[in-house]
């Protein structure tokens, strides 16, 4: 399901502008990692988008689905759910950065082609009793069944961006958030969306997803942060979800178009 792309000149000149800042915002961005004495935090691993999907394992809903390595750029376009898992599991204290960029939903989408919608997370997900998540069809609720954490950075057509944690046993609980309207719960207890959580077209920002585990000093064990501001914290605090500290990360998203840029995985390593 990986198809070349004719892109057009103005959007060739766009997506090297976003590749220089999301160069520059990676490496301005101060780690998240508390490393001990004697240590640093140092990128041990990653994707600079220039050798193809091999790091990946695909899965969507739609076989119209185009997905391209080109250039230093992972290009997403999609009319239905997608999901792109990186291949090796992640243990352990680390932080994952990248830039991304929100880019209007293809004609395939239909009566969703040209919306702005849903950069979404999965992390530290396993099947119930561990194992790697088995193969599924990129549908959303295909991915139920899994143990997991989640984060949706303007999805439902940019409307909501939120938290949840999945149990391993169905249960998807929403853990904080912000929604517009219709789409609003009780538990988006942050209220309306503002232009801090919306996804801008053509706009790239840095992500950076820090896994830890929890100290009776400090009992936060997960924190995803937007350009610098932080959206989500994980704490084991006042009847938090448990701390998972080991599984597979994805990209997931639907109806949509994404650009990446300089997937990066931190850890903290002896100097």
């Amino acid at each position: 399901m990986r198809t070349s792309v004719n892109t057009p000149p103005l959007l060739r000149l766009g997506a090297l502008a976003a590749a220089l800042l999301g160069s520059a915002m990676a490496h301005a961005a101060p780690s998240l990692l508390t490393c001990p004495a004697g240590q640093a935090a140092q990128r041990v691993d990653g994707d600079s988008f220039t050798q193809g999907l091999a790091r990946w394992r695909l899965e969507a809903q739609d076989l119209r689905a185009q997905v391209q390595v080109q250039a230093g750029v992972l290009d997403v376009q999609t009319p239905a759910g997608l999901s792109l898992w990186w291949r090796q599991e992640l243990q352990g204290d680390f932080e994952l950065r990248f830039t991304a960029t929100a880019l209007p939903a293809p004609a395939t989408a239909g009566a969703l082609a040209g919306r702005i919608s849903d950069l979404n997370l999965f992390w530290h997900a396993t099947e119930p009793d561990g194992r790697e998540p088995a193969p599924r069809s990129g549908a959303f609720a295909s991915y139920d069944g899994l143990r997991l954490h989640y984060a949706g950075i303007g999805a439902n057509g940019n409307t909501t961006t939120r938290l949840r944690h999945y149990n391993g046993r169905g249960a998807r609980t929403l853990l904080d958030g912000w929604a517009d309207g219709a789409e609003a719960t009780p538990a988006d207890r942050r209220g309306a969306m503002t232009p801090a959580t919306r996804l801008v077209a053509g706009q790239p920002l840095q992500l950076q997803l820090l896994s830890r585990a929890p100290t009776p000093a400090d009992p936060v064990h997960g924190r995803l942060v937007k350009d610098g501001q932080t959206l989500f914290t994980l704490s084991t605090e006042a009847g938090g979800p448990p701390p998972l500290q080991r599984g597979w990360f994805a990209l997931r998203t639907t109806a949509s178009r994404l650009q990446l840029r300089s997937f990066e995985v931190w850890q903290c390593r002896g100097v």
